[in-house]
């Protein structure tokens, strides 16, 4: 027999068995969120037979349009069921109840970064559609080194704190269709980059503030999860971080509107369903941006 609710106090050693078997990620790691992010009425988890088989966490964040307007917003994350219940729909079920949960909360969106490739066509029969982008690029040290650079202005990259992050980053998406993140969700980006060795930081050249959000993968490859800044100034920038953050390869990501020189490609990174009842229509040329995500 299933049973389906939030989460209650005394549960999360079964939580964190099941995140260990479906992602495999260091009890470092699994820690930290359930020190640092987890709560327990953001969570969902559906039981069988009194046993915790599945859980879903439902991150707030705000879904903001070009013109200024923005939506109430639920990021589903960590979706998980223990392997020895997995092929029964027990996600399904999950979703479905969170769905309905988030309605009566008056959460007009919920967005998701699927883990694969694969499950971009199981969400859409979920009801989730392509909407969200990123602009992925590879490159090495002597790749970033050979960037041209028009005017070469002094570039500053330093440690900043989530709340001045996060200034930095709805100014840079100003105008555009992003997710934004409550100050908390950036700080629990902070400690993600800090536990890899790295931090979240701001960028400034000239009178320009912006943004740049790392995780050190191993010493030799670098993460940049998120840079925001006018495109003429992102070479310099790029520039600077492999000078300050040394490593043979680079994984950068950003906004699917910037970075064109770089090369690389925009690649869908997150779904979005749209409430049932919400006058709101999201057409995938309208080329959303979901940074950060804690995937």
């Amino acid at each position: 027999m299933c049973e389906i609710r939030l989460a209650r106090k005394g549960e999360t050693a079964q939580q964190k068995e099941i995140w260990k078997l479906c992602f495999g990620d260091p009890d470092s790691y699994i820690d930290l969120y359930f020190t640092n992010r987890y709560k327990e009425d953001e969570t969902v988890v559906l039981l069988h037979d009194g046993e915790i088989a599945s859980m879903l966490t439902m991150i707030p964040v705000r879904t903001v349009f070009p013109n200024d307007r923005s939506l109430n917003t639920a990021m589903f994350y960590a979706i998980a069921t223990h392997p020895k219940y997995q092929n029964r729909g027990f996600a399904t079920q999950l979703m479905d109840y969170s769905n309905q949960f988030l309605r009566a909360r008056k959460e007009e969106l919920a967005v998701l970064v699927p883990a694969n490739t694969q499950l971009f066509e199981y969400y859409r029969k979920q009801g989730y559609q392509d909407g969200l982008y990123i602009r992925e690029t590879l490159f090495s040290r002597e790749g970033a080194d050979s960037l041209p650079v028009s005017k070469p202005f002094p570039c500053t990259i330093l440690p900043i704190t989530s709340e001045d992050y996060n200034r930095r980053r709805n100014s840079q998406l100003n105008g555009r269709f992003y997710i934004s993140y409550p100050d908390e969700n950036i700080s629990y980006q902070k400690k993600l980059s800090q536990l890899s060795g790295a931090d979240i930081y701001a960028v400034d050249i000239e009178d320009m503030q912006g943004c740049l959000a790392v995780e050190r993968i191993t010493s030799d490859k670098v993460l940049i999860k998120e840079i925001l800044l006018p495109d003429d100034l992102l070479n310099t920038a790029v520039k600077q971080i492999v000078q300050q953050l040394t490593a043979k390869e680079y994984v950068l990501r950003t906004s699917p509107h910037i970075g064109q020189q770089l090369g690389g490609s925009i690649r869908p990174f997150g779904m979005i369903r749209v409430q049932s009842g919400i006058d709101t229509v999201i057409m995938p040329e309208d080329l959303g941006y979901l940074g950060v995500a804690f995937d």
